[in-house]
């Protein structure tokens, strides 16, 4: 008994250390750089620590407006306080989404083994989010997916654990409040996911009434501020902005049978085997090309987990896994863009439960081989799964931060220091917008404070894209553009180029020249 303790306890701590490993091993360099979305999280949390204003000057707001979108809050308070005591930088920014991914696989341990009370299908479970493509894409960047994913595993736990002490409801609801102040799709996984806890655990609820409707008052009480927001405020737009239910333009479509086939196609395009298996390219900022969300080798265990749950559909776990892969993808089917490995994160924990049965069914049936033949069947599992996993982390870790950099907008961080220290040399700087959002870079990587901003006190700044045949009769100007809006052979022999800015592929990001 005191081995199989020992042997759990190592395992689990094992993996463990591997998942906090594998999110923070070269945090700072991959991805190669923060994106703007990063970026703005982190300023706007420097803004928060030091003035406790958002980068518009409101004061401790419940919502970020940023490019247009607004962003949800809990992961710029969360960051707050990591950016102002360690600074700005990529490591600060990514801390907070890093450690609290680190911990879900310890969450997803404590809540398989509530689901089951298998020690076995638990720790596979969670050995399989520690290494998986899908969870830790999403895990080392500052993702609000990753951070509204904690908080939805946590109310799940809780809500497990209320079936033995009653206190854990309450908990659970705060939880899962917490996970829709964490980014926008829970406001759509949740209410669903409600449904089906209700549904499948009623006789739970129905003797624990008390519990239940003080559980919900809190949680009530805890989502109102952010409701009424979303209501009757500006960040109501983002529905707008994003969903199929409106064209680019913001239009209104007409519910016909069109925008219903499309719905359609959206939702069951996320179980689609090239989504879930095969790598893409068509957005690097949450996707590699070589591999899929989930691994290529755990497609026949998904399949074999599947078949042994739906044996037992009739029983509460079986329901209660379904039910949430089934109500996983539903934020992503009213976006225009779909499938959608973030709005649709939220399956992932059913889908890593699911296929870690299908591995103990696997381990359960080559038991009944014969020695020779499973030490076999056994060795070539090991063998391909590694070969599986090993090309991912090699892809993810070393070629991954080279192809995909322009999508990070690799460069910006040498492009404003360097500027910052011509600063004084010149009467005016312009930055190409080419990229997108090169102001929020600026004040991020160069370290301003955030009343200087506030004040305006960079107006030698300008953003936009360069006009060569215009900008190059400027005088006292440093010109920051791309190599096609500064190209080469429009260059004259007398001009100095100050200084290219390169890829890690070594193509150039920014020419940079004085006029």
């Amino acid at each position: 008994m005191k081995k199989k303790l020992l042997f759990k306890n190592f395992t689990l701590f094992f993996i463990l250390i591997l998942a906090f490993f594998l999110r923070f091993y070269r945090i700072s360099k991959v991805p190669s750089s923060l994106d703007w979305d990063e970026v703005a999280i982190g300023w706007n949390a420097n803004t928060i620590f030091h003035t406790r204003r958002d980068e518009f000057g409101t004061k401790l707001p419940l919502t970020f407006k940023s490019f247009g979108d607004y962003k949800s809050p809990l992961l710029i308070y969360l960051t707050a306080p990591v950016v102002g005591i360690f600074g700005l930088s990529e490591f600060s920014v990514r801390f907070p989404s890093a450690f609290l991914g680190s911990l879900t696989v310890l969450l997803i341990y404590f809540l398989v083994k509530e689901l089951t009370e298998t020690e076995s299908v638990s720790l596979i479970s969670a050995l399989l989010l520690a290494i998986s493509p899908w969870h830790l894409q999403f895990s080392r960047p500052a993702f609000e997916p990753n951070l509204a994913l904690f908080f939805i595993v946590l109310g799940t736990l809780f809500f497990l654990k209320s079936f033995t002490k009653k206190l854990f409801l309450p908990l659970s609801a705060l939880s899962f409040a917490l996970s829709l102040y964490s980014y926008h799709s829970p406001k759509i996984f949740l209410p669903l996911f409600f449904i089906g806890l209700s549904l499948i655990f009623k006789e739970h609820l129905l003797k624990n009434k008390k519990y239940l409707i003080a559980s919900i008052i809190f949680g009530a009480i805890i989502v109102f501020p952010l409701a009424k927001l979303h209501l009757v405020g500006e960040a109501g737009a983002r529905f707008s902005g994003a969903s199929i239910f409106y064209t680019e333009k913001e239009e209104k479509r007409p519910l016909d049978l069109k925008l219903i086939s499309e719905l359609g196609e959206n939702y069951l395009s996320h179980f689609s085997p090239r989504f879930l298996f095969l790598g893409s390219d068509k957005d690097l900022r949450i996707k590699i090309k070589e591999v899929g969300p989930v691994y290529l080798i755990e497609a026949p265990f998904l399949i074999w987990g599947i078949l042994k749950l739906f044996k037992k559909r009739k029983t509460k776990l079986s329901k209660f896994l379904f039910f949430w892969i089934l109500v996983g993808p539903m934020p992503a089917m009213f976006g225009r863009d779909a499938p959608h490995s973030l709005r649709s994160f939220n399956m992932l924990p059913a889908l890593i439960i699911v296929i870690s049965f299908g591995i103990l069914e696997f381990i359960n049936w080559s038991k009944r081989l014969s020695k020779k033949l499973r030490l076999t069947t056994w060795s070539l599992f090991f063998l391909f799964y590694s070969l599986n996993v090993g090309f991912y982390l090699y892809s993810y870790y070393f070629r991954f931060p080279v192809y995909a950099a322009p999508a990070w907008q690799y460069g910006y961080k040498e492009m404003a220091l360097y500027v910052k220290q011509k600063e004084n040399e010149v009467d005016k700087i312009i930055i190409t917008s080419s990229y997108g959002q090169p102001h929020i870079f600026v004040y991020f990587f160069q370290k301003r404070d955030s009343m200087e901003i506030f004040w305006g006190q960079m107006t030698k700044y300008m953003y936009r894209d360069i006009n060569w045949e215009a900008d190059k009769q400027l005088k006292n100007t440093l010109l920051v553009g791309t190599p096609e809006q500064i190209p080469l052979a429009a260059i004259p022999r007398w001009v100095k180029i100050e200084k290219e800015i390169y890829f890690p592929d070594g193509s150039v990001a920014f020419r940079i020249i004085k006029r």
